[in-house]
């Protein structure tokens, strides 16, 4: 079965992130390696990169995934925006394989004066921009996107358009709450059915690699973006239930409040457990 944990802070260095996800009952985990509001990102040097290794094996944490930041935008209709987007997700996947990290995320922007049909170009070219030359081993996943106002990716008929039109070796990351508020229900078995025809008809099952493991404080294609903790939401338990046992193997990040993180931590933890 896939493993558990969620996003943490870099406060002092990365090397300390490991330590704070251990606490919190991760067997896995996320951060920004960077401010994800702006900013110089700090250095990774080889001491610090050897540091965070080997705090990642000291507290038994099985991978790390970074999220990018909250800025990037590559549907923007300014140029330098579009240009810079593309170049911090490429340092990132750079800083990622410095530090081991399996994966990246990011979102993709908002259309904003664009008409949809170019800022589905510009976001496919940004993509492409990002992988040009690339050779390390951290790998970028799209992810999928609430679908509030002109934002960029809220179907999956949207994200595998990125792929088929940048990369074959962009994957994708499942956000629970993005995913209902766009419209797929999960928490129905019959819900689920559908959302996972699509799918299959889509990008296909195989190109998601993770799961944001999120509740929603809004209704079933809300376009809104709230997280909730889990089984407090709109999806509850039995959504989360759903994808587990269609995707066993991924990992399951929380990007919740970390007032109750450790109980989301501990009921993902006690869902997996009825499945095995």
């Amino acid at each position: 079965m896939g493993k558990i944990g969620c996003h943490v802070s870099i406060a002092g260095g990365i090397q300390n992130a490991p330590g704070r996800a251990a606490e919190l009952g991760c067997e896995v985990f996320q951060i920004f390696s960077r401010s994800p509001r702006g900013g110089a990102a700090p250095k990774i040097t080889p001491e610090i990169a050897k540091a965070f290794k080997a705090e990642m094996k000291r507290h038994g944490q099985a991978n790390c995934y970074i999220h990018t930041p909250y800025y990037i935008n590559f549907a923007s209709s300014n140029p330098a925006i579009r240009s810079a987007s593309s170049r911090i997700v490429r340092e990132e996947l750079e800083r990622g394989t410095l530090i081991g990290a399996k994966y990246i995320m990011t979102h993709m922007g908002s259309a904003g004066d664009l008409a949809r049909s170019d800022a589905l170009k510009a976001v496919a070219e940004g993509v492409t921009k990002i992988l040009k030359g690339y050779k390390g081993t951290t790998i970028l996943l799209l992810e999928i996107s609430a679908g509030a106002g002109n934002v960029m990716g809220d179907t999956f008929e949207e994200l595998d358009y990125f792929i088929k039109n940048s990369s074959d070796k962009v994957n994708v990351c499942i956000d629970t709450a993005h995913m209902f508020a766009s419209g797929y229900d999960i928490k129905t078995e019959k819900g689920m059915a559908d959302t996972l025809k699509v799918i299959k008809k889509t990008s296909g099952t195989k190109r998601i690699k993770l799961i944001h493991a999120n509740d929603s404080k809004i209704d079933l294609g809300g376009r809104r973006d709230r997280h909730d903790h889990i089984g407090k939401g709109k999806i509850g338990e039995q959504g989360f239930i759903n994808l587990m046992k269609i995707f066993p193997g991924l990992d399951m990040i929380l990007e919740t409040e970390h007032d109750f993180v450790v109980d989301d931590i501990k009921k993902l933890k006690s869902l997996r457990a009825k499945l095995k």
